[in-house]
């Protein structure tokens, strides 16, 4: 493969990722950028401190036969300054799409989300990679910003027809090296509120297993999005049992406002109250495409991968019944 450009470097999928590729006979250099730098080391690897909005950012890659590029770089933590936020991801990924078009990467890899899909009531029981992706309002900051990148990523696919694109739709991220507001979610709350009494199926995919996905894209070189989650699903009531904390039934007319108050006053919550509709609709992947294109087979169950999260960050977790 040669040398691989890499955003995001060091975030958790990003120092994953770099750990792979470092393994990964064909990767003979990896050219990593982030805002903060990443903990694990490589001989393969260049660092540049840098941001994807950066304008010069090509500088760093240009003239060095860059052979595909991950785009991992995104805002994950919900922020209360809006308009920052959607910068860096929806703008530092239209700068990193420029990038590619004048530097002429033939392959481009990116992390998209499966909250892309949104969460809908009519939502299919199984998501392809076919299904429609119905942009989420911006309401959940994250989710909505993923299904706008979406967009943009059609537009650089069709005016870039000779390029392999493959963008990645994760479902919900845990693992020991995950800290943000999902990793907490549960230990900030007293009780795990169920929004009239909704309870859908959900999934959990291991950081490990999302970064053996994209090392595969990079080895296979299959063009297209692909679905990738853990093996089987949870009801949030199952992740709640497992750390001792009850499900309760709330009307959703009265927890949207609550947790709007409480995202304002930053007690408690840390995402917006747009997260309601993640935890009532079920948005859950089918991975078939990965399976029989990559021969993709999770490492890790969605139970397996909840259970070593929650054991690696101080919760108190119960046996199984």
């Amino acid at each position: 493969m040669g040398t691989i450009a890499l955003t995001g470097a060091g975030g958790y999928i990003g120092q994953r990722l770099i750990e792979h590729l470092d393994r990964w006979e064909g990767c003979t250099a990896i050219l990593g950028t982030d805002v903060r730098e990443p903990l694990v080391r490589s001989r393969k690897l260049t660092f540049l401190k840098k941001d994807i909005r950066d304008m010069d950012l090509d500088d760093f890659w240009k003239g060095r036969d860059v052979e595909a590029l991950v785009h991992l770089a995104f805002v994950v933590d919900p922020i209360r300054d809006e308009k920052r936020m959607y910068d860096i991801n929806v703008n530092g990924t239209l700068n990193v799409l420029r990038i590619c078009r004048v530097l002429e990467i033939p392959h481009v890899i990116v992390a998209s989300s499966g909250t892309a899909y949104g969460a809908w009531p009519d939502n299919p029981p199984r998501l392809l990679e076919d299904d429609p992706i119905r942009v989420f309002p911006p309401t959940m900051s994250y989710a909505h910003h993923k299904g706008v990148n979406e967009q943009h990523f059609a537009d650089f696919r069709e005016k870039n027809p000779g390029v392999r694109f493959n963008a990645v739709r994760p479902s919900i991220v845990y693992g020991p090296n995950v800290d943000n507001y999902l990793s907490r979610f549960l230990k900030r709350l007293p009780f795990l509120p169920l929004p009239d009494g909704c309870d859908p199926e959900f999934q959990l995919v291991h950081e490990e297993d999302v970064a053996r996905l994209f090392t595969l894209l990079l080895e296979k070189k299959v063009d297209g999005p692909f679905n990738v989650a853990g093996s089987g699903v949870l009801r949030f009531s199952q992740v709640g049992a497992m750390v001792g904390k009850r499900a309760v039934r709330i009307p959703r007319r009265v927890l949207v406002p609550i947790l709007g108050l409480l995202w304002r006053a930053h007690l408690l919550v840390e995402a917006p109250p747009g997260m309601v509709d993640f935890m009532a609709y079920p948005w859950v992947l089918d991975i078939g495409r990965a399976r029989d294109l990559l021969g993709f087979e999770p490492e890790y169950s969605t139970e397996q991968t909840a259970r070593i999260m929650f054991q690696t960050h101080g919760y108190h977790v119960l046996k199984p019944a």
